[in-house]
């Protein structure tokens, strides 16, 4: 086989790998799919749905509650034999995403539907692609004035 002829098979053959492999098209998520993530994390942890809420955040996550402390992965993820809901439903209102290659910040309004009155929280989430997807690696929330 000639050499030109063997280089040209192998960059066909990578492409086709490489566009076949479905975390390889969402190589670039969209601003859409941040959104629907962090919706998604709201959704899990009213439920709680351990088994999503371990798989979306890092084991080195950190963050800020809105009451000030100081979160870990513990502290967002119940225990295993926790039923009660971890926060109240929760909807993602006005969002704001970037995207810096493998990190991307999310930046919005959150409403927690509590019974006696619906209250908002600013959040700022930092996601990072991590070997299998993207996972939440910070959040700093607050009281929404």
């Amino acid at each position: 086989m000639k050499p030109w002829l063997a280089v040209l098979v192998l960059i066909a053959s990578l492409s086709l790998l490489t566009f076949a492999d479905p975390k390889a098209m969402n190589a670039n998520p969209s601003e859409d799919d941040f959104r629907k993530l962090e919706q998604a994390w709201l959704d899990a942890a009213a439920v709680p749905d351990l088994p999503t809420l371990r798989k979306m955040f890092s084991e080195d996550f950190m963050g800020t509650s809105f009451a000030g402390g100081v979160l870990s992965k513990d502290d967002v993820v119940p225990a295993d034999a926790s039923t009660a809901p971890h926060m109240p439903k929760c909807t993602l209102k006005d969002s704001t995403v970037r995207v810096f290659g493998d990190t991307a910040v999310l930046m919005g309004t959150v409403e927690m539907q509590v019974p006696q009155k619906p209250e908002e929280i600013r959040m700022t989430t930092v996601f990072q692609k991590h070997r299998d997807g993207w996972q939440v690696i910070a959040v700093h929330m607050s009281k929404a004035s």
